[in-house]
C-alpha cells in the first residue's frame, strides 16, 4: 500500500466505524470492556500487593487450568449460540435451551476430570489442591452462563455488555471487602469468582427472560448445527488456548511460584488494550452473522475494524513498555521489579493478541471460524517448539518471547484469510470453507 493510499484508507475506516448504529454499539460496548478490565485489575493489583508473589503465582497457576477446563466444557458454544440466535431469530429460546443442555453434559465430564488431576497439578500440596478442586466446581456455574450471556450478545448488545460487567464487578468489591477485613487468601479469592460467577448465571437468565429468549425447550434437531458451529469454534479456540495458556501452565510446574507470579502480572499488563480493542469484534460478528450476502459496507467495515485494531493497540502498548520501568514497582510493589523486562518482551504479543481477537471475530461473523482454527493451531506449533527450545535456558523470559511469536504467527496468517473472504455481493454463511 502506497503512502498516499494509507490515509485514505485510514478515513474510510473512520467512517465505517462512526456510522450508526455500529459506532454508538463499538463505544458502548468498549467503556463496558474497559470497566470490567479496570475492576478485574484493581483486585489483581490488590491480590498481587496482598498475597506476595508466590501466592500470587499460585493463584495464576489455579486460573490458568481453570480457564483449560472452561474451555473445554465450553466445546465452542460461546460463539455457536451468538451466531445462530443472530441468524435464525425464530428458533432462539431453542438455540439456547438446547446448548445449556449440551454444556451440562460436556461440562460435567470437564468437571470430572478436572477434580481428579487437582492432586498432581498442586505438587500434593493439600490446601493448594482444595483450591483446584474448588475452582473446577465451579465451572459447571460457567458453562451454564454461558449460553444465556452469548445469546444476549446476539439479541440484546446493552444487556449483554451488563451482564458481562456483572463478574468482574462483584468480584472486585469481594476482594477489597476481604482485603479491609484482612481475610483475603488464596482460599477466599478463588470462592469469590465460583460465587460471582453464579450471580452473573442468575443475571444473565433474567435479562433472557427479559429478551424472550428464555425460558426454551431443547431440541434435538438443533444439537447438530450448534455442535458443527461449535467444534469448529472449538478447533481454532483450543490453539488459541495453548497460546494463551501453555506458557504459563508449563511455568506452573517448572519455575518458582514467585517467578510465575511476576510474568503473571506482566502478562496481565499487556491484555490491558483488549477491552478497547475488542469491542470492534464484538460488534461486528452478529451483524457480519446476520448478513446472507457481503455488502461494501460490510468489505468497509471489516478494513476499518483492522486498520483501527492495530492503531488503538499500538498507541495503548507504548507507553505502557517506556513507562513500566517505574510503575509497575509503584503499583504492584518493589517485589514484582522483575516483571519489567518480562513486558518488553511482552510488548508485541499484546498488540498482536488485541488485533487478533478483532480479526478472529470478523472470520467468525462470515462463517469461516475454520480459518481461525488454522491460525491458531499454527502459532500452538510455534509455542510448542519454542517452549521447548528456549525455556531450559532462558527460563521465564523463554515463555514471553514465546508469546510474542505465537501472537504475530497467528495474526498474520488470520488477516491473510480474512482477506481471501467473499467480496461484495458473494454469499457469506453458506459458502463453505476452503483453505
Amino acid at each position: 500500500m502506497s503512502a498516499h493510499a494509507i490515509p485514505s484508507q485510514f478515513r474510510v475506516a473512520r467512517s465505517a466505524l462512526r456510522s450508526h448504529p455500529i459506532g454508538g454499539l463499538i463505544a458502548r460496548t468498549a467503556c463496558f470492556n474497559v470497566a470490567a478490565m479496570a475492576a478485574a485489575a484493581l483486585g489483581g493489583v490488590i491480590l498481587a500487593r496482598a498475597l506476595g508473589p508466590t501466592v500470587r503465582g499460585e493463584y495464576a497457576a489455579v486460573q490458568a487450568w481453570f480457564g483449560v477446563v472452561l474451555v473445554a466444557g465450553e466445546a465452542g458454544q460461546s460463539a455457536a449460540v451468538c451466531f445462530y440466535v443472530a441468524r435464525d431469530p425464530r428458533r432462539a429460546r431453542g438455540y439456547v435451551a438446547t446448548s445449556r443442555s449440551m454444556m451440562l453434559a460436556t461440562g460435567t465430564v470437564a468437571l470430572l476430570a478436572g477434580i481428579v488431576v487437582a492432586p498432581t497439578l498442586a505438587h500434593g500440596l493439600p490446601g493448594l489442591t482444595t483450591a483446584y478442586r474448588v475452582a473446577f466446581a465451579g465451572s459447571i456455574v460457567a458453562f451454564m452462563s454461558t449460553s444465556y450471556t452469548t445469546a444476549l450478545q446476539a439479541r440484546a448488545t446493552n444487556r449483554w455488555n451488563l451482564v458481562r460487567l456483572s463478574q468482574p464487578l462483584l468480584g472486585m468489591v469481594a476482594i477489597i471487602a476481604l482485603w479491609w477485613l484482612r481475610l483475603l487468601s488464596l482460599d477466599t479469592a478463588i470462592d469469590t469468582i465460583v460465587s460471582t460467577t453464579a450471580v452473573q448465571l442468575g443475571y444473565a437468565y433474567f435479562w433472557c427472560r427479559r429478551t424472550r429468549l428464555a425460558p426454551g425447550i431443547a431440541r434435538a434437531k438443533l444439537v447438530r448445527p450448534l455442535a458443527v458451529y461449535g467444534l469448529s469454534q472449538l478447533a481454532a479456540v483450543t490453539p488459541a488456548v495453548v497460546n494463551m495458556y501453555l506458557d504459563q501452565l508449563v511455568l506452573s510446574q517448572l519455575v518458582a511460584p514467585a517467578d510465575l507470579g511476576r510474568y503473571a502480572v506482566a502478562v496481565s499488563i499487556t491484555m490491558i488494550p483488549v477491552p478497547l480493542v475488542s469491542a470492534i469484534g464484538n460488534v461486528a460478528l452478529p451483524r457480519l452473522a446476520a448478513q446472507r450476502t457481503v455488502s461494501a459496507h460490510s468489505h468497509r467495515l471489516q478494513r476499518a475494524a483492522v486498520l483501527a485494531s492495530v492503531l488503538i493497540a499500538t498507541a495503548i502498548m507504548l507507553p505502557l513498555a517506556v513507562s513500566c520501568i517505574w510503575l509497575i514497582p509503584l503499583v504492584f510493589g518493589p517485589a514484582y521489579r522483575g516483571a519489567v523486562p518480562l513486558l518488553w518482551l511482552l510488548t508485541p504479543a499484546g498488540v498482536f493478541l488485541a488485533c487478533g481477537q478483532v480479526v478472529g471475530d470478523l472470520l467468525r461473523g462470515l462463517n469461516r471460524p475454520g480459518y481461525v482454527a488454522t491460525a491458531q493451531g499454527l502459532a500452538a506449533v510455534c509455542t510448542v517448539i519454542l517452549l521447548l527450545a528456549l525455556v531450559p535456558s532462558l527460563g521465564v523470559a523463554a515463555a514471553a518471547i514465546t508469546t510474542s511469536v505465537a501472537y504475530g504467527v497467528a495474526l498474520a496468517v488470520m488477516i491473510r484469510s480474512l482477506w481471501r473472504s467473499p467480496h461484495a455481493g458473494q454469499p457469506v454463511n453458506t459458502h463453505s470453507e476452503g483453505h
